[in-house]
């Protein structure tokens, strides 16, 4: 466990610290949003991209090799119709993953899981068949 939270201290230290010294993500010109319905993504000079919350089916986190100074954190939020994805870094993203902690039974333990890692790994948080528990 100890290893755990030294895993995720350093990787906000290493991003804090690029924030810092003037390097803004460029991940944060991905927006994304939610309303009662819908969970949005724009991403610059695209058409926005919605997911009804109705019609949701799974959540998922990707990880990769890369950071902590590429984005290394990727959400996908899946429909029969396909997949929305955005960086950890866009804008918006900790309102929406608030958000995405309400649907039952959420996943938290393998998204504390997903944070920690530093190899190329997809977590699944939720479904809507449950194989996420």
């Amino acid at each position: 466990m100890f290893d755990l939270i030294l895993s995720l201290l350093a990787k906000f230290k290493l991003k804090k610290s690029a924030e810092k010294a003037g390097q803004a993500s460029p991940y944060a010109a991905v927006k994304v949003w939610f309303d009662e319905d819908y969970a949005h993504v724009r991403w610059p000079e695209k058409e926005p991209q919605s997911v009804a919350w109705s019609e949701l089916i799974g959540v998922a986190v990707e990880t990769t090799d890369q950071g902590p100074f590429v984005e290394d954190v990727w959400w996908h939020l899946a429909t029969k119709n396909g997949v929305v994805t955005y960086p950890s870094e866009a804008t918006g993203a900790g309102e929406l993953l608030r958000r995405l902690q309400e649907i039952p039974s959420f996943n938290n333990e393998r998204l504390i899981q997903a944070m920690a890692s530093t190899s190329n790994q997809m977590f699944l948080l939720w479904d809507h068949e449950g194989r996420h528990k």
